[in-house]
């Protein structure tokens, strides 16, 4: 019998968005409805798991009713068991509260793998064994598996599964070694069937679909800024018999984030640019826009209807067009002031130095008006 695997972490429950004060309260709910999102696919699919590989909470100190709120929507799975290991943002160290409240009001399908030791599935139904490494810590220069490789005996189980969360070396930036990093031979010598990974917004691999794969990173399944171009996934990972692994990408993300920065010459420039942007899901769409270039004083003229649109279609659009100018030559010049006029004068002698000549028309606009 194939065991089915529903990966996520990264979840950022809790996360706050006060750099986007008009839709903060809506990234911060599609979070959760994000993970509903993961439990609704996974459920489609007949899962037996639900691994949630840290950083399922933003921090450490989550309200009880957004615990929950979370363990409501957790219940809602419908497979064998949910596991749930403690990442760096919401580290297990017998301190802090979180985990303790969690397990007050925890669903009986439910396990905090909080603890250096294995973890036997029998009582749930599935023959494997599940081996974690939870976070102590924010933050740390070593990772947390070297428990697992102390281990003299295992259990006679069909399955080995591993959750971390960490930096995974070559693929997750850490610069520093402060995030518990790992390296793939690592883990791989620990010949475990299965790797379940948090840390990393980005999924590993980077591929749609995976085969002969032990190795995952799940990738946040919410994007969560600008920097997170993807719209958000989850795996679903079948192992059969064999411990042969196919998996698959599920998107599950409600809102994507677009970083463009574009120069533009031309009004039909600016109308492709915007059939683009609202060409590909405008109404999740979370935009951050910076034009620049040159446009005649005539399209320069009718710009703002482009924008209006980009701004009415989008979820949410930020428009920077301070690096945007009118194309200043002779001919505007003379049309608009008047010949042998000191600013007539100033601005055809700045004609070889565009950035002063920009400037120059600027302040004597500001001044007219």
């Amino acid at each position: 019998m194939s065991l089915k695997i529903m990966h996520t972490g990264d979840v950022h429950l809790g996360m706050k968005f006060n750099q986007y004060p008009q839709i903060s309260n809506d990234l911060e709910e599609a979070r959760y409805q994000a993970l509903e999102n993961i439990i609704i696919e996974g459920n489609q699919r007949n899962v037996n798991l639900l691994a949630i590989a840290g950083d399922l909470f933003d921090k450490a100190n989550i309200k009880s009713v957004n615990i929950k709120k979370t363990i409501d929507i957790l219940d809602k799975f419908a497979g064998d068991a949910v596991l749930i290991l403690p990442g760096n943002h919401d580290y297990s160290d017998g301190i802090t509260a979180l985990w303790d409240q969690f397990k007050k009001d925890i669903k009986g399908r439910m396990l905090i793998l909080d603890q250096e030791r294995i973890y036997d599935l029998n009582d749930f139904g599935i023959s494997a064994a599940v081996y974690p490494a939870p976070c102590d810590s924010k933050l740390s220069s070593e990772n947390k598996l070297g428990w697992i490789k102390s281990l003299n005996e295992r259990p006679d189980s069909n399955y080995h599964l591993a959750l971390a969360h960490g930096a995974l070396a070559g693929f997750s930036p850490d610069l520093n070694d402060d995030y518990f990093k790992m390296t793939k031979e690592e883990l791989l010598d620990l010949n475990m069937d299965l790797w379940l990974l948090g840390h990393s917004h980005l999924p590993y691999p980077e591929m749609k679909n995976v085969k002969m794969q032990k190795i995952f990173n799940n990738g946040t399944p919410e994007p969560d800024g600008m920097d997170c171009s993807h719209p958000g996934y989850a795996w679903y990972i079948e192992l059969d018999e064999k411990k042969q692994v196919q998996a698959e990408q599920i998107r599950t993300g409600n809102y994507h984030f677009s970083d463009l920065e574009k120069k533009i010459s031309s009004q039909a420039e600016l109308k492709n640019l915007v059939n683009q942007i609202l060409d590909s899901e405008p109404e999740n769409k979370i935009l951050r826009l910076k034009l620049k270039g040159k446009l005649s004083r005539e399209d320069f003229a009718v710009k703002d209807r482009y924008l209006t649109k980009l701004r009415d279609n989008c979820f949410y659009a930020k428009i920077d067009q301070s690096a945007l100018n009118i194309k200043i030559d002779q001919d505007l010049i003379t049309e608009e002031f008047v010949e042998n006029s000191f600013p007539h004068q100033l601005l055809s002698e700045l004609g070889d130095n565009s950035q002063a000549q920009q400037l120059a028309y600027k302040m004597l606009k500001e001044v007219q008006q």
